[in-house]
């Protein structure tokens, strides 16, 4: 598929990974859409009106994922980061360390308070975790401008946007700290484009696309001042 710059589009994860060339970008945002934790621990709730949006998104297999992250790997510069979000039974089964060591290590980790009660056979979720894995050579000093961003953070969002949806101000710091304007952010799952919008705003280039894009509702346009409001 066409990698096209700036665009809302449709598409492979994989695929479009697959065709953008080698150390291309700084960063790359990747919200995998699986369904382990309905499979694994049987909720029994898809049917309800809470889970299903999300339950009719394609899923990726944890094969897929895998390879997706390694092509993250390959378009990411030296030092680049990969921002994985993952749920607590992808972080408890540890996941993750189908790649790490292979291909980067993990730096850092970052737990979203969506502010919302979750699901939860012990404790409730309320939100999910962000994975900051960074591509050798490990740097911190020389890759990291914003020490501001704490690493448990509350934000709501509205699931009118999209049944995935991360959280902007989140990203739009994310975003900040590790990437100059006009660098390239990519996101190969971008589900409502939340990462685009902060990307565009902040003078960064953006390449993404989602299987299931839908360009007559892809979400909802933000004030010009969201944005000054999450820096």
């Amino acid at each position: 598929m066409t990698a096209l710059k700036n665009t809302a589009q449709g598409g492979d994860a994989l695929a479009l990974l697959r065709s953008m060339p080698d150390y291309c970008a700084p960063l790359v945002f990747f919200d995998p859409q699986h369904r382990t934790v309905l499979d694994k621990l049987s909720y029994g709730n898809e049917g309800l009106e809470r889970q299903k949006a999300r339950a009719a998104l394609p899923a990726m297999s944890s094969d897929y994922i895998d390879a997706c992250c390694r092509e993250s790997m390959r378009v990411l510069q030296p030092s680049g980061y990969l921002m994985r979000w993952i749920d607590a039974f992808g972080l408890c089964t540890s996941q993750h360390l189908r790649i790490v060591n292979e291909t980067c290590q993990c730096v850092d980790l970052i737990a979203w308070d969506n502010l919302r009660q979750g699901m939860g056979y012990r404790s409730r979720r309320r939100g999910d975790y962000l994975l900051i894995l960074q591509k050798p050579p490990i740097k911190a000093k020389s890759t990291w401008r914003d020490h501001g961003i704490p690493d448990r953070w509350p934000e709501k969002v509205g699931r009118r946007i999209h049944p995935h949806v991360k959280p902007m101000c989140l990203t739009t710091r994310l975003i900040g700290a590790v990437t100059q304007p006009s660098d390239l952010v990519v996101d190969p799952a971008a589900g409502s484009f939340t990462v685009m919008r902060a990307a565009n705003a902040l003078g960064r280039d953006f390449v993404g696309c989602d299987i299931a894009f839908d360009d007559s509702s892809y979400g909802e346009v933000r004030e010009p001042d969201h944005f000054r409001r999450c820096a």
